[in-house]
């Protein structure tokens, strides 16, 4: 192992001073002589050279390389320090020369024995206590620079990671020394060491626990045996441990106590999260019940009303068979003149999102993708393609449709519907797939949808076909509000929708693996074995309506939590540290109590409508400006397709869904879909 026998030195040279300290006299401090100290260090030269291979980090070549056990090399060392410590020890030592004396040796200046004091200020004021994340950057990203952690350069004395000799002569009254050539002057050289405090104390332990655990075995081992053989002292006390190799240490020195002891911090703070998260759950178990005091009869001839203004909706808006017809001709005749167009080369055309889904209405656009052979055909000469057979208000697009690829725009004059036609989109053709199985299962999905779709259009979380050419951002868009509803009701007690990407319990029905350009768009798609499912939850539209606009008004967490109907959860987010959730105050009690539990982007927030005659009385709390709205795409896992929702049109998302539902609670259809 290669270590910074520097780093390890001034780290054993401050446990020194900490054993020291712990002699402080009636006046706060303590005088220890540079002779003494030179010794301690000569102590532990010699207790390496004789037990070199039951210890960890042997440092007695640094420590004789370095001169660090003699008077003058201390001196020097000292003197490099900026407090007259290394790094954890908690105050400033003094380096004080008693008197002048001539030295006959002569490599040494009188000017060097100058008393030599450090700026003394409390430690707490210079040096406040770092937190322990803190420190363990700081031991962690020790000496990249060539720098200690008190700005020492690396050059000003030698560690032997760099295998040279001696001292630099890096102050101008600096000597060269070596072993044996003490003088009479050493004796007159002591360090003023301060007393510490019960808080200097724990500093100074809390920093060493989180130093480099190689080095703590090492020091715990020769601090016992300088308190024994050397210093006979007690030191700072504690217990003495029996390592295994034979030797002793202190125990609060060892790297098993101080492993311990960091263990216990992190357990204490781990049951403070768990009781936090309790805390959060009781409080949203509070709110719900709260929600039950609503009377229920009125609260039923609201919900009957509502929920057949929804399915007379649902009906009204829904297209005709001879509509589905009429659109499948259009699809096959502008497929065989876009073939034709290409020299008659084999592609396909496939209906996208709602009409795939059959869940097109009157006022929806048209999806459409170009697959096949069509290795040869470019964006640019598809869209000549389509300008040539005269389809009008042709124009390109970027982000306006369910994926980030362009698509071509233009209007069919003679069936009124605007299309939008992208090239090679094979996994929106799954996605439509898994959302039509979704609707085949539960009859309430499409009429839920079309209303959802019908108020979103109303405050302008989604646009209509007839804004599709503004190019304007939308902040939540048609598939991902049809990902909301999939999770939703997914989550629902009991649930109304299967996890149909998840394999089945049974073992004769495993998912048939399919892979489109390398990503996994396997799904059940026998939808017809999940139908009744959702029998037992005998919630009607209305209802599921109503709990929606709830739960994205009130409930959802969205700081912290994504949307995922892959998964069908709402689950907490990696990215996100989990806040505490404190619930919006309403005006007025909930309908009833829903099973959904959890709490809580380049855009401009002026293109979301806020709800005009809102029914509250206090504004909704404030959202992070960096929260991002996060709807995961059910194949592509690391798709989030509301990325453009940020900041305050969460904020603005959050108060249309709160609008709308108070409009429900009161059973006002006009403010809600109008």
């Amino acid at each position: 192992m290669r270590v910074n026998r520097r780093h390890f030195f001034g780290i054993l040279y401050d446990c020194v001073l900490f054993e020291w300290a712990s002699q402080a006299k009636d006046d706060g401090r303590f005088t220890l002589s540079l002779h003494d100290l030179a010794d301690t260090f000569s102590f532990v030269v010699d207790f390496y050279k004789h037990r070199r291979k039951l210890m960890d980090i042997p440092c007695d070549q640094f420590i004789s390389r370095n001169q660090l056990d003699t008077v003058p090399g201390l001196v020097d060392y000292i003197e490099a320090l900026d407090r007259g410590v290394y790094e954890i020890f908690p105050g400033t030592v003094e380096l004080r020369e008693e008197a002048l004396s001539f030295v006959s040796s002569s490599s040494f200046k009188s000017s060097s024995f100058k008393s030599s004091s450090f700026k003394s200020s409390s430690f707490k004021q210079d040096r406040p206590k770092p937190s322990r994340p803190e420190a363990r950057a700081r031991n962690n990203g020790k000496n990249k620079d060539g720098l200690g952690l008190l700005g020492i350069p690396s050059h000003a004395w030698n560690s032997d990671a760099y295998g040279v000799h001696g001292f630099h002569d890096h102050h101008t009254h600096h000597y060269h020394h070596h072993p044996g050539s003490d003088t009479e002057a050493d004796d007159e050289y002591s360090i003023v060491i301060p007393g510490l405090s019960k808080t200097d104390i724990q500093t100074f332990l809390w920093e060493y626990a989180y130093l480099p655990e190689d080095y703590q075995d090492d020091i715990a081992t020769l601090i016992r045996y300088l308190r024994q053989d050397e210093w006979m002292m007690a030191g700072s006390k504690g217990s003495i441990v029996a390592f295994d190799w034979g030797l002793e240490g202190v125990q609060k020195f060892s790297r098993e106590y101080n492993q311990k002891k960091i263990h216990k911090v992190q357990l204490r703070e781990q049951e403070e999260l768990k009781r936090t998260s309790e805390a959060t759950q009781r409080q949203q178990d509070e709110w719900n019940r709260q929600q039950e005091a609503i009377k229920e009869k009125e609260l039923l001839r609201r919900t009957r009303k509502t929920d057949e203004f929804i399915w007379n909706m649902h009906k009204t808006l829904s297209i005709s068979k001879g509509t589905t017809t009429s659109i499948k001709k259009f699809i096959e005749n502008l497929e065989v003149e876009i073939s034709e167009y290409f020299n008659y080369c084999f592609v396909s055309l496939t209906a996208l999102g709602s009409f795939s889904a059959e869940l097109y209405t009157h006022q929806s656009d048209l999806d459409l993708t170009l697959t096949g052979n069509i290795k040869d055909i470019t964006f640019p000469a598809l869209e000549e393609a389509v300008k040539h057979f005269h389809y009008e208000e042709t124009h390109v697009m970027t982000g306006h449709c369910r994926t980030p690829l362009q698509c071509i725009s233009f209007l069919d004059t003679a069936s009124g519907i605007t299309c939008h036609l992208t090239l090679n989109d094979p996994i929106s053709i799954h996605r439509s797939k898994l959302i039509h199985t979704y609707s085949q299962i539960e009859p309430r999905f499409g009429p839920v949808l079309v209303a959802l779709k019908r108020l979103a259009v109303q405050r302008h979380l989604i646009f209509p076909s007839v804004r599709a050419d503004r190019h304007e951002p939308v902040p939540l868009g048609s598939y991902a509000l049809t990902l909301m509803l999939i999770t939703f009701l997914q989550t629902e007690n009991p649930s109304i929708l299967p996890k149909l990407q998840q394999n089945p319990s049974e073992d004769d029905r495993p998912l048939k693996d399919t892979i489109v350009q390398g990503v996994d768009c396997s799904f059940d798609h026998d939808w017809k074995y999940y139908q009744g499912l959702g029998s037992k939850n005998t919630k009607s539209a209305a209802e599921l309506l109503m709990e929606f606009c709830r739960f994205f008004g009130y409930v959802f967490d969205y700081e912290s939590k994504e949307v995922n109907a892959r998964i069908g959860a709402f689950r907490w987010r990696a990215d996100r540290t989990h806040k505490k959730f404190m619930p919006i105050e309403m005006t007025r009690a909930s309908s009833s109590s829903s099973s959904h539990q959890g709490s809580g982007g380049g855009y401009n927030p002026g293109t979301v409508a806020t709800p005009s005659g809102s029914r509250r009385n206090s504004a909704a709390s404030a959202i992070e400006s960096d929260v991002v709205f996060q709807v995961m795409d059910p194949f592509m896992v690391n798709l989030n397709v509301t990325a453009s929702c940020q900041g305050e049109a969460v904020h603005a998302v959050r108060l249309c869904f709160q609008d709308a539902y108070e409009a429900l609670q009161e059973g006002d259809m006009n403010h809600v879909f109008s």
